[in-house]
């Protein structure tokens, strides 16, 4: 990637007050019913008479093929036809998918486009000299089924985090069954996007603070593509979103440089004299502002982008790790969070359900836990004013090769590419629980190391040191997990004083109310014969996430006299630790705890873990503050 630096005069629009428009941008969606057959015993490579054999059959785009109706493991062909007129002279036609899960190689009309690796990114490919009238697009996804014992759990190769490998995911963390239910397949949106001469791919804005809070600076770095080198004007607009206030606008000449593929950058820089602060819930208002970027030449429009960012400042003091926020001391009070194991299902109107019951549970930040979640979480985030905290997807062990480690760097690059101008993101945070940070993996793995990942974490960690104006948290600690009266120990030593400033774990599990129970396991299962965790009756049971070792052996829950009393005593083991542990650390406040994230807010699936509310979003069985 070539970088342009350039100076920039700035036209403040005095007082102005107004709102800002949305754009219509010139995007053809190719979302629908698309075709599609099995790739894992095909070529790699296509060929007409290859695909005519095959079985197709029809599948919604975008979707995770498991929500979609699919199960299925590995590789999988997507076809689907569109026509388009002919393109003018000097026309760029983008062909942009917002996230694949997995690995992607993609062809118009028999030409190969190119090949995508990561299942969260958007990445998009030139398909200008490739369109005809009538076109057929061809996709290969493979989200692999990594091979038991050899890769998967503690070698894995896909970053995917807990969407591969976790305990509250289908099958579980640990059994043949952890990786059931695959998230694969194209779960964003695919669309074409029209423009002329140049393409604007990402924006990225992030403010600097050097001049104190009144006097910020805004970087934005302009990602684009041109077909020839070519002078043009960059035009970028800065207006309230959610409210009236003041804009900012400046227009510079500009020189773009030729690449049709791979995207160039220009970097710039805007001075803003007492603009409006993002706050948090409870704090202030979230004020958003709306960036417009043109580029522009003698022959007129050429491209346009949007995107709504915040002004706020995050820092955390080196010496106690306190959090200040715009200037002002902030006690987090979090929750881990997952939306769902198949985030194509997720919409913007169930993540803003989520953020707003967590805001009444008076919680004010979230670890996005293990995992990057759709794009609608962070933009109902911005909105509501909930703090994020962004883990990458590394979860447990990986491949410990140097190629591995360069690629999950590159990875976290593309996350602070293309989610770092949301203001609700305060932390990058690295790899949960790493095995040369976990001893307890040696119970489990003859080949775990004291050192395993121990590169890898620390690729990641530098990658995501690269953004200045956030927390970065190089990785997740065991010693930051408090898993007291669940994992080891007992409930009442969460009174004991904390050594941690920054707690991101801790809770037990619970049942669900008895109707939500009735839709994950059959009534002829809700008593198994004994409480033994090697009773063959809790099979079914671990498979849907419940612990009955931890439950009846460590915690020593008396399963009652009936399935109702069950519920009843775990629910009231949940509530009492997770009451116990929040109120003990508050009491701690500043002396050490800073920080603390109960684990975790809700049920991902038809599950019995740690969520306090069910995945019905019905049974409410606990609340931390």
């Amino acid at each position: 990637m070539r970088h342009s630096y350039l100076l920039l005069s700035l036209l403040v629009l005095g007082c102005s007050q107004y709102r800002s428009q949305p754009t219509t941008f010139n995007d053809i969606d190719l979302g629908g019913t698309w075709q599609v057959s099995d790739a894992n015993s095909t070529p790699p490579t296509p060929d007409n008479i290859m695909l005519d054999r095959l079985h197709w059959q029809p599948l919604k785009v975008p979707a995770n093929w498991y929500t979609a109706g699919l199960d299925h493991q590995g590789a999988l062909w997507y076809r689907t036809q569109f026509q388009l007129k002919n393109l003018k002279t000097d026309q760029m036609a983008t062909l942009v998918f917002n996230a694949v899960d997995y690995r992607t190689n993609v062809w118009l009309n028999q030409t190969h486009l190119g090949d995508h690796q990561g299942y969260f990114q958007r990445f998009q490919f030139d398909m200008t000299q490739a369109l005809q009238q009538d076109n057929q697009l061809l996709v290969r996804v493979d989200s692999p089924f990594e091979t038991l014992g050899k890769v998967w759990p503690l070698h894995k190769q896909a970053i995917k985090g807990i969407l591969s490998h976790h305990d509250t995911r289908p099958g579980g963390a640990w059994s043949p069954h952890g990786q059931d239910a695959n998230s694969g397949g194209i779960w964003q949106p695919v669309a074409i996007h029209l423009s002329r001469g140049a393409t604007i791919d990402n924006l990225l804005a992030i403010p600097s603070w050097d001049k104190g809070l009144e006097n910020p600076q805004l970087n934005v770095q302009v990602s684009y593509r041109a077909t020839t080198p070519r002078p043009a004007k960059l035009r970028i607009r800065l207006t309230p979103d959610n409210f009236n206030g003041r804009g900012y606008y400046l227009e510079q000449a500009v020189m773009l440089g030729s690449a049709r593929n791979d995207s160039q950058n220009l970097m710039v820089s805007l001075p803003l004299h007492h603009p409006q602060l993002w706050w948090p819930a409870g704090y202030g208002k979230q004020h958003l502002y709306r960036i417009t970027v043109s580029l522009t030449d003698t022959e007129g429009a050429m491209d346009q982008k949007t995107l709504r960012t915040g002004l706020r400042q995050i820092t955390r003091d080196a010496t106690d790790s306190t959090w200040y926020f715009n200037g002002k001391r902030l006690f987090i009070r979090g929750t881990n969070y997952i939306g769902s194991p198949w985030l194509g299902s997720m919409t913007a109107n169930l993540y803003r359900r989520d953020l707003q019951m967590m805001l009444q549970a008076n919680i004010n930040a979230v670890r996005v836990h293990g995992h990057i979640a759709g794009q609608a979480l962070y933009e109902q985030a911005d909105e509501l004013g909930l703090l994020l905290w962004q883990d990458m997807p590394l979860q447990w062990g990986y491949d410990d090769s140097a190629a591995f480690a360069h690629e999950a760097a590159r990875q976290a690059s593309d996350m602070l590419l293309q989610l770092g101008s949301h203001p609700s993101i305060v932390v990058w945070g690295g790899q949960n629980e790493p095995p040369f940070d976990a001893p307890w993996m040696k119970r489990l793995f003859a080949d775990w190391r004291p050192d395993l990942n121990q590169n890898l974490a620390k690729s990641v960690a530098a990658t995501l040191q690269q953004d200045h104006s956030r927390i970065v948290h190089g990785w997740s600690s065991v010693t930051e997990h408090y898993w007291q009266g669940w994992y080891f120990g007992v409930m009442t030593d969460f009174l004991k004083p904390a050594k941690n400033a920054t707690i991101t774990e801790f809770g037990a599990q619970a049942l669900p109310d008895l109707a939500t129970l009735r839709t994950i396991l059959p009534e002829s299962q809700f008593w198994p014969k004994t409480t033994d965790p090697k009773d063959l009756d809790w099979q079914n049971w671990e498979y849907h996430n419940f612990q009955p070792a931890q439950a009846f052996g460590l915690a020593k829950i008396d399963r009652g006299a009936d399935i109702e009393e069950f519920i009843t005593h775990t629910q009231n083991y949940q509530a009492e630790l997770i009451q116990m542990a929040a109120e003990s650390y508050r009491r701690q406040r500043y002396q050490p705890v800073t920080s603390l994230f109960q684990f975790m807010f809700s049920e991902t699936w038809p599950s019995i873990n740690w969520g306090m509310i069910d995945y019905t979003r019905v049974s409410v069985k606990a609340a931390p503050y």
